[in-house]
């Protein structure tokens, strides 16, 4: 099973330490990082970044982690 994570950072200038060091924390889940620009906005506030994650405990923790930052807007998808 694959599972995808979209997240909407809102702030990145205020939230790109703590969603960092998260992610360094699940890094051994973590398949995949891609970040989207919004190319259409000069260094824009708002990010989006694609994880490709493990299905399993760790998975579950590195979400409810993500969720505790400020703003954060988080969607999930199942292949």
């Amino acid at each position: 099973m694959t599972v995808i994570i979209g997240i909407k950072l809102p702030d990145k200038k205020s939230n790109a330490v703590e969603f960092q060091r998260i992610l360094t924390e699940f890094n051994c889940i973590i398949k995949m990082r891609l970040g989207i620009n919004n190319s259409s906005i000069f260094c824009a506030s708002e990010g989006i970044v694609l994880l490709q994650i493990d299905n399993n405990e760790s998975s579950v923790k590195l979400e409810k982690a993500l969720l505790e930052i400020s703003g954060i807007e988080m969607q999930r998808m199942i292949f």
